[in-house]
């Protein structure tokens, strides 16, 4: 993930970032504003570890898990409805109703597989 998507989804991220740097409050976290080198400033005061320890922390912290607030995010949502269309197939319409290929009202049985 990058850093732009915590800035904008700051709030989001707050209570990860709690639970991976304890001793960090909400009152730094409202202070830092989503500024990264707040952030590690205010990690480096807090825990007396090197800044480059707190940077390498800070990236990893970044592979992580994105909270599901930013994945219902509006925004998110319309950008993967869009990237969706990558993978239609030629000649189909994704905005087709499937039920033109006559298996919407149809049980499918799971043990014969239709």
């Amino acid at each position: 993930m990058r850093w732009n998507n915590v800035e904008q989804n700051w709030e989001a991220f707050q209570e990860s970032l709690l639970d991976t740097w304890p001793d960090l409050s909400e009152e730094d976290l409202i202070d830092v504003d989503g500024d990264r080198e707040a952030l590690e400033a205010r990690l480096i005061e807090v825990t007396g570890e090197d800044p480059e320890d707190i940077a390498q922390q800070v990236d990893e912290w970044l592979e992580g898990a994105v909270p599901s607030d930013v994945h219902m995010d509006e925004q998110h949502d319309n950008a993967s409805i869009r990237d969706s269309q990558l993978y239609v197939s030629p000649g189909e319409d994704a905005t087709d109703d499937d039920r033109k290929f006559g298996d919407d009202n149809v049980t499918e049985d799971p043990v014969q597989g239709g």
